[in-house]
C-alpha cells in the first residue's frame, strides 16, 4: 500500500491521462473525485475491504498499469463492470461486494460532469437509485456510519471500521478541493423524478411528457398486455418522431430494464433514437454496445496482457 500522501499524489497525476481515456472510449467526463476515491483505494484498500467496497469500472484505469488494460477478446471497454440491467447513463467506479451492489457515476448528460453516485444490486432486482452523498468517499463514509448503526454497541465491530473512519475523514479535504476545481455539476441540487426502476434523467423542458408517474403501470402492461404494450410503444414512437423523445426514452429505458426478448428491439430503437434526439449521442452508442453484448457471462472485460 502507497502512504496517502503519495497515493494522492499519484492518482492526481494519473488524472488527466485517465480522464482522456474516458473522453475517448466513453464520451463522457470524468469528475477528479474519482481520482480522490483511487487514492483512498490505493492506501486503504485494506480498510475499505471491511465494508466491502473496493474499485471497479472506470477507476480500474487508476491501478498501476491501468491504462494498459484492454477489452478480453476484443469487446468493447465501455462493457466492463455493466450488468445486463444497467442503464447508459449509469458508469461503474466502486464494487459494493454483496448481491451485485456496485456504484456509478450518473450522466443525464454526456456533455456535463456527472451529476450524482448512483447505486445497483445488480443481482437482487436491479434497480438504480441515487446515493444520498455526492461523492464517492461520502458514499464510503456512508456505508461505515450504517454499518454502525446496526453494530454499534459491538466493540469489535466499531475497532474493524476505525480505520477506515480515519481514512476518510482524511481523504475529505482533497475531496472536496476536487469538487471546488471541477465546479458544482449541473443538476446536481435540482429535484429528480424516479421512474418505477430507476433514476429519470433530466430532460430539457421542451422534449415531452415522459409520464414518469405512469412508469410502474407500463412495466405490468408490458409483462402481461401485449396490445396495450403494442400502444405504449406506439405512442414513444409518435412522440419521438414529433420531436418530443421523452416518453421514448422512458419507454425505452423501462424495457431495457425488463429485459424481454420479445421487445428488445424496440426498446432498444425507442432508446438510441431519443438519445439521439437529445443530442446525447455517447449514450446513444453505450445503450447500442451494451445490447449487442448483454448475455455476456462475466462483465469483468478490462484485462491485463491482451
Amino acid at each position: 500500500m502507497m502512504s496517502r500522501e503519495r497515493a494522492l499524489a499519484t492518482m492526481n497525476e494519473r488524472f488527466p491521462l485517465v480522464a482522456e481515456r474516458v473522453l475517448h472510449q466513453w464520451g463522457l467526463r470524468l469528475p477528479r473525485q474519482v481520482a480522490v476515491f483511487a487514492a483512498l483505494a490505493a492506501s486503504d484498500g485494506k480498510a475499505l475491504a471491511e465494508v466491502g467496497i473496493s474499485p471497479w469500472g472506470v477507476t480500474d484505469y487508476f491501478r498501476d498499469g491501468g491504462l494498459d488494460l484492454a477489452g478480453r477478446d476484443g469487446l468493447d471497454p465501455r462493457l466492463h463492470a455493466r450488468f445486463r440491467c444497467d442503464p447508459a447513463e449509469f458508469v461503474t467506479v466502486m464494487g459494493g461486494g454483496s448481491d451485485g451492489l456496485h456504484f456509478g457515476l450518473w450522466f443525464d448528460d454526456p456533455a456535463e460532469l456527472p451529476a450524482l453516485i448512483a447505486h445497483n444490486y445488480a443481482r437482487d432486482s436491479a434497480e438504480t437509485w441515487a446515493s444520498t452523498a455526492p461523492t464517492l468517499i461520502g458514499v464510503v463514509r456512508e456505508r461505515v456510519d450504517r454499518q454502525l448503526a446496526d453494530y454499534g454497541d459491538e466493540p469489535e465491530e466499531v475497532a474493524r471500521v476505525a480505520p477506515l473512519i480515519e481514512a476518510v475523514e482524511w481523504f475529505t479535504a482533497a475531496d472536496q478541493a476536487a469538487l471546488r476545481q471541477d465546479g458544482p455539476p449541473r443538476w446536481a441540487s435540482a429535484p429528480r423524478s424516479y421512474f418505477a426502476m430507476s433514476l429519470l434523467p433530466h430532460l430539457p423542458p421542451d422534449s415531452g411528457d415522459p409520464q414518469a408517474s405512469e412508469s410502474g403501470i407500463r412495466l405490468d402492461v408490458f409483462q402481461g398486455d401485449a396490445a396495450q404494450a403494442s400502444r405504449w410503444i406506439t405512442e414513444a414512437r409518435r412522440e419521438l418522431t414529433a420531436g418530443r423523445p421523452a416518453l421514448a426514452l422512458a419507454v425505452g429505458s423501462e424495457l431495457h430494464w425488463l429485459d424481454r426478448d420479445e421487445y428488445r428491439q424496440a426498446g432498444l430503437d425507442l432508446l438510441v433514437g431519443a438519445y439521439r434526439a437529445l443530442g446525447r449521442d455517447a449514450l446513444a452508442e453505450i445503450a447500442t454496445v451494451h445490447a449487442a453484448h448483454r448475455d455476456l457471462r462475466s462483465v469483468q472485460v478490462l484485462v491485463a496482457g491482451v
